[in-house]
């Protein structure tokens, strides 16, 4: 349990005392508490078409398995290449296929980080026209690869370092995603050490490990590709 902000910490005490006392472990112990595992899976790759028809919107989603958590040594650089793809309203996704193209209302990348086992997932997303698909997917598939082929330039790592430093503090600034924080540091055993640890890594990477941990870690051939919509023939 965590709070955050102007409490009176006896009152809050006592309710909790007062809320909490009955939970107890069954007696006979019958339903041990266990935390479920989630091991990475292999999962081969594939392109899954869903046709909605009279849908007035399509939507992509596309997922690649990362045997990462936020404690693995890539993970500083893949915030920050991820930050750079995609994440953010500058990010390479939506200046291409948004701001350039104009072919989507949203599109974006993100990775869906573990705490525990090393199995993590980058997660590409849009929402656009269903006439539109042929081109967003030929835009997506020629900026994923190349962000492999290329890497990414030390401009856009100055501005991502510089955009996620400061979103990083200023979400330390809110008291909702500080008591969220607080309550997952509780669960995990840590602390903000954790926090600033991450930040320190982020402000000394180099372009060349970026690039290099991208590179290690996205496959384009085993994205699983999920398209719906009202794809015409």
């Amino acid at each position: 349990f965590a709070a955050v902000g102007d409490i009176d910490v006896p009152a809050l005490t006592k309710v909790l005392q007062a809320r909490l006392a009955t939970w107890r472990m069954p007696a006979d112990g019958a339903l041990p508490w266990v935390r479920v595992p989630r091991p990475l899976v292999p999962v081969a790759p594939e392109r899954i078409v869903l046709r909605t028809p009279d849908k007035a919107n399509a939507n992509l989603l596309a997922a690649l398995a990362l045997p990462l958590n936020d404690q693995h040594d890539d993970y500083a650089a893949m915030t920050v290449a991820n930050h750079i793809f995609g994440a953010s309203g500058t990010g390479r996704l939506w200046m291409r296929i948004r701001e350039k193209e104009g072919l989507s209302y949203d599109v974006r990348s993100g990775i869906d980080w573990a705490n525990i086992e090393l199995h993590s997932r980058l997660v590409l997303s849009a929402i656009f026209a269903p006439q539109n698909q042929a081109r967003v997917e030929r835009a997506l598939n020629e900026e994923l690869q190349r962000s492999v082929t290329q890497g990414f330039t030390a401009q856009e790592l100055a501005e991502a370092k510089l955009g996620l430093l400061n979103l990083r503090k200023l979400g330390r600034a809110q008291d909702g995603v500080l008591a969220g924080a607080l309550a997952n540091n509780l669960h995990l055993g840590r602390t903000f050490a954790v926090s600033q640890k991450v930040d320190e890594a982020i402000a000394a990477l180099t372009l060349e490990q970026v690039n290099a941990a991208w590179r290690r870690q996205v496959d384009p051939s085993r994205i699983v590709f999920a398209w719906g919509g009202d794809f015409k023939p």
